[in-house]
């Protein structure tokens, strides 16, 4: 947990030391994701919170009552059907349910599952109802990991993979792929749809997604695949401390923001300072440097102004600063990833 700690004090120091470097935006941003994850740290217990997000119809409330072996989660044809999140927690566990009061969640029902997770059933993100949307947007973020539920008819709808997942993959260790309803289909026609969507969720950017196929709720016979998924939720979520991973993506994506307007992420150029010490009082040389440099943002806007001389000097020295702070900051994620295990298999 220490290094934990160590890397959300350093991302202090990146956001104290991003001043005139960064835009005061991703300033704003990184401060709320700092306050954000020290507030989690303070949940941090045996359980791992897991949301079920997907479309309208793709049978979230239906998956929920599969893993708990119960009818938990009221299911119906009419969509969108779940108005308010539900939080399905184990019971005797002080701090996931002082975690999800805090989220703002009133439908709670306790298990007595020893696996050491509980589960969100959300609204449909695609819900005609916007409330549903916002509910989702905020949700989502504050969840340790999830379970990304698509039906066989709106897997490939380009607004889910455009407005959600495409900007998740920097957390795809915290994910799980699931397609449901599959009993509707032969062996063949499975096979092909699993791989269609794998297919698709490489294009978002992840890197070998696993499918996991379950039926939640067959028109005949017991639900299907649901061993499979609990068994996966375990290794690659609960094992794998889903929690500590996520709160470690949100400061490393935090810290990734501040420096891209500067861009020392990556690290510099030999000779880029050099060159930018040549060219100050020239501004469309200095411009192609700093282009090339990848240098934007307060920054840029600095140098440009800056007379050659001490004020240059000056600035590239809060670079370089800020620069050391940012790598710190992450060999410290790299280490808390390490530690945590990072299961992906």
């Amino acid at each position: 947990m220490s290094d934990l700690f160590t890397a959300l004090d350093l991302l202090d120091l990146v956001i104290a030391s991003s001043d005139g470097l960064a835009s005061e935006g991703d300033r704003e941003v990184a401060a709320q994701t700092a306050a954000s994850a020290r507030s989690r740290r303070e949940y941090l217990g045996d359980a791992i919170l897991i949301a079920i997000a997907g479309g309208t119809g793709s049978g979230k409330s239906s998956l929920l009552n599969a893993i708990a072996g119960d009818a938990i989660a009221s299911t119906s044809e009419l969509r969108p059907h779940t108005d308010e999140p539900l939080a399905w927690i184990p019971t005797g566990d002080p701090v996931v349910a002082a975690f999800v009061a805090d989220m703002g969640i009133d439908a709670v029902i306790e298990h007595e599952d020893a696996r050491g997770f509980a589960i969100l059933d959300l609204p449909d993100l695609d819900s005609i109802d916007g409330r549903h949307r916002a509910l989702v947007e905020r949700l989502v973020p504050s969840a340790d990991a999830i379970i990304w539920l698509f039906d066989p008819v709106k897997y490939h709808d380009p607004s889910i993979h455009r407005d959600f997942l495409a900007d998740m993959t920097d957390y795809q260790r915290v994910f799980l792929f699931v397609m449901n309803k599959i009993d509707r289909f032969d062996d063949a026609e499975r096979e092909a749809v699993v791989a269609h969507l794998t297919g698709i969720l490489e294009v978002d950017g992840f890197a070998d997604p696993a499918v996991i196929p379950i039926a939640a709720a067959p028109r005949e016979g017991t639900p299907q695949g649901i061993d499979r998924l609990r068994d996966a939720i375990e290794l690659r979520l609960v094992d794998a401390r889903a929690d500590r991973l996520k709160i470690v993506e949100d400061i490393r994506e935090a810290g990734r923001r501040l420096a891209a307007d500067a861009n020392v992420w990556n690290g510099t150029a030999d000779g880029t300072y050099d060159r930018i010490r040549e060219t100050a009082g020239d501004a469309e040389k200095l411009g192609v440097v700093l282009t090339e440099a990848g240098i934007e943002g307060p920054l840029r806007d600095s140098l440009e102004a800056s007379s050659p001389g001490d004020e240059i000097e000056d600035l590239l020295i809060c670079r370089s600063e800020f620069a050391a702070t940012v790598a710190a900051l992450g060999v410290a994620c790299s280490s808390v990833r390490q530690r945590e295990g990072g299961v992906v298999a």
